[in-house]
């Protein structure tokens, strides 16, 4: 039986360690209520931003056998992920995925929208293709 007392807690932003715009002063904000708590149950997913997080994330190994085993899974198909802390109030542990070394897998990933619901995506729209990405990747963390 498993324990579902001590849930963990996923939430996913493009502005994870990745200044882009208001949100990323909400998640700053809000970060430091939710770590207490949730402590470390609590992970923020997000693209990887190599300009950015160098200076706003520190490495470490995530110290959850689940959390490590599914950062592994992900990592053993090619795909880059940086788990670390984000330097800001209450330090919560973050999940950043480098969106181009999962490129490959983005007509699969189209194809299987286009399968279960029909909704078509422009070929060329980075936009799209990218949120289509990080999507799958979140998906495919929490399979694991």
């Amino acid at each position: 039986m498993r324990d579902v007392s001590q849930p963990l807690l996923f939430e996913t932003s493009w502005e994870v360690a990745n200044k882009v715009g208001g949100i990323y002063t909400v998640l700053k904000t809000k970060v430091p209520v939710t770590v207490q708590e949730y402590g470390d149950r609590y992970h923020l997913t997000g693209p990887w931003n190599r300009l950015s997080a160098h200076v706003e994330v520190e490495e470490i190994e995530p110290e959850s056998p689940a959390i490590a085993a599914a950062v592994a899974a992900i990592r053993d198909q090619g795909i880059q992920v940086l788990y670390g802390r984000w330097l800001i109030d209450g330090a919560p542990r973050v999940i950043l995925f480098d969106i181009g070394s999962a490129a490959y897998k983005l007509d699969e990933w189209k194809g299987d929208i286009w399968q279960v619901s029909g909704i078509p995506s422009p070929p060329n729209d980075t936009e799209t293709n990218d949120a289509i990405i990080l999507g799958y990747l979140n998906a495919w963390l929490f399979e694991e």
